[in-house]
């Protein structure tokens, strides 16, 4: 064989293995590429591929993301809520108290001197003021609850690296 055809040859082996390339080359931080590879990449459109490839696991990730911020926000509005309704049953209980209390005073006085009323009276003010010591625990049990789910799914988000 002749130089030029065993010089024609290499070249076209040396052209062909360039285009011959796999993805794992294509990644443009690998900074020891060669130009054939480099070219093999743009030829073979791994580049865009891996551009296309790329979109879809950002578009994937914020779809996730939504999905986060709109469990987080339900979670906010029922904490709200739930807020919102121990304000309300406070406000009715301190209507309540404050009825009752009047209603307690005037049978004081009509009651001034019969012992057993008085003692039923002294005993009402006793379960209202142990009421009063306690908060409801249903709605302080669900803001508690709910704020414990919250932690839970900020905790499953920083797992999945999406903070």
């Amino acid at each position: 064989m002749s130089a030029t055809r065993m010089l024609a040859l290499l070249t076209a082996a040396i052209a062909l293995n360039g285009c011959a390339v796999t993805a794992e080359q294509c990644d443009p931080r690998n900074a020891d590429a060669g130009f054939a590879t480099k070219f093999g990449c743009k030829t073979q459109g791994v580049y865009s591929q891996r551009v296309e490839d790329k979109q879809k696991v950002l578009l994937d990730e914020q779809k996730t993301n939504q999905l986060f911020r709109e469990v987080y926000a339900s979670i906010e509005q029922e904490k709200a809520g739930v807020s919102a309704d121990l304000k309300s049953q406070q406000q009715q209980y301190a209507k309540l108290n404050k009825s009752l209390n009047a209603l307690l005073a005037e049978l004081k006085n009509k009651a001034k001197g019969n012992k057993s009323i008085e003692a039923e009276i002294a005993a009402i003010e006793k379960d209202l003021n142990n009421l009063n010591q306690q908060d409801n625990p249903a709605v302080l049990q669900k803001q508690h609850e709910l704020q414990q789910l919250r932690n839970k799914v900020s905790s499953l988000e920083g797992d999945l690296g999406l903070r």
